[in-house]
This record gives structure tokens, sequence and C-alpha cells, in this order.
């Protein structure tokens, strides 16, 4: 018997976006009920960083790679670490706040996921005006300490805490687009994290390929220990 964890929000029109600046409409196109041969709709996103989504490269800079360039393979993570860092306010997580822990966290891991507990205020303003963030210098050392290191994801709305933008700016770029041909590490945010309870045995992120593929969204499935 397979244990497995839906990591992502399913999404709605009530979706919190980053700045409470976008908005997902979902209109009925046809309806079984209304006498129509079959059920349709109407998806409608003013932003494709909305939503539990992924960050690549291409979100940051025009030379980065794009959805779709990322091989398959490197949508399927095996070495997985779940930390936790409870935070209940607008506050950039350091390096001091991973060293705490860090006994927490494997040195082959792939996918590092960061649960604060922030996802309780996710239907409130408080989720997109004073989340939590990362701070950029944290970049360099994960990817110094953690070689393997592919993706972080978290359960917040984004990277970038709206009450330090010039800061989350960075961190995207940190991440994202870094300097003197340094590995990317892909970024998952808004996840749902909240019901894992037991060890990750693995991870699927299923993007959404688009032809302009800065990021979007995703399905993330965690297979957990039973």
């Amino acid at each position: 018997m397979k244990n497995y964890k839906l990591l992502s929000h399913i999404i709605c029109q009530d979706t919190p976006s980053y700045g409470n600046r976008d908005k997902v409409y979902i209109r009925v196109n046809s309806s079984i009920k209304a006498g129509d041969t079959a059920n349709s709709s109407s998806w409608i996103f003013s932003n494709n960083h909305i939503g539990t989504h992924i960050d690549v490269p291409y979100h940051f800079t025009n030379n980065g790679i794009k959805t779709y360039d990322i091989p398959v393979s490197d949508y399927f993570f095996e070495k997985v670490s779940l930390i936790d860092i409870p935070c209940s306010s607008a506050v950039l997580l350091t390096i001091a706040d991973f060293e705490a822990i860090k006994a927490f966290i494997h040195p082959e891991t792939e996918l590092l996921l960061i649960r604060t507990g922030f996802e309780q205020y996710r239907q409130t303003d408080r989720y997109w005006n004073n989340n939590p963030g990362l701070a950029p210098e944290l970049a360099g050392y994960l990817r110094n300490n953690y070689q393997q290191l592919r993706c972080v994801g978290f359960d917040f709305i984004s990277i970038t805490s709206w009450q330090h933008r010039l800061e989350g700016r960075a961190a995207h770029r940190a991440f994202l687009c870094p300097e003197n041909g340094e590995k990317e590490i892909l970024v998952i945010e808004d996840m749902s994290l909240k019901e894992i309870k037991s060890n990750i045995l693995k991870v699927i992120v299923a993007p959404f390929l688009v032809e302009d593929g800065n990021g979007g969204a995703v399905t993330v499935i965690a297979e957990c220990e039973i």
C-alpha cells in the first residue's frame, strides 16, 4: 500500500496572489445541467505565477532555461528533506536559521522543503502582505553545502517577502540565475506541506508546459513512509 500526499493547492477563484494583484477566473462554457452535451469551462489566469507554481531561470533572465528545457528526469526527486522553521511574520529566513537545523538536512538532498506553518494564513491578507521570504545569501550557502540540491519549495506565497521586495528580487536571481557557471536552484512557491507526517521517499513535480516557459502551475505529489 502506497502513502501519497498532494503538495499542491487546488487552483480556485480564491487563490491568493503575490501582492494581491492577480486572480484566477473560472467560467462555465457548457453545462450538462443546462442541457448541454458536456461540462466545459474557461480558465483565465491574470498571471502564471499564482497558486502552487515553479520559478525557473527564464523568470529572471532572458538567457535562462525554460520549463520545457529542463530534462524530465530533473522533475523527479528521490532524496528529499523536509525541515521545520516555524514563522508567523514577514521575516527573511537566513543562514543562521538553517545552521540551527542542518542535522535534519540530508547531505545529498535534491529537493529541500521548508515548512514554516505560514500556510495557515492562506485565506487571509496576511498570507501575501506579511509573508516570510528567503535571504539572498541562502542560495550560495545551500549550493555550497548541498551540492546535489536542485530545487527548494516552501509553504508561503513567494521567495520574496512583500515587506522585503528588494531582497526578494536579489534572492530570485541568486537561486535561479547564479554567476560563474554555478547550477541554478529551482523554486516552488505556495506549497501545501501541512499533511506531511512521515519521511518523504520521493517527489514528482509535474509542470504545466507552455511556450513562454518562465514558470507556472505545478502538481506536486510525494510518496511518504506509511
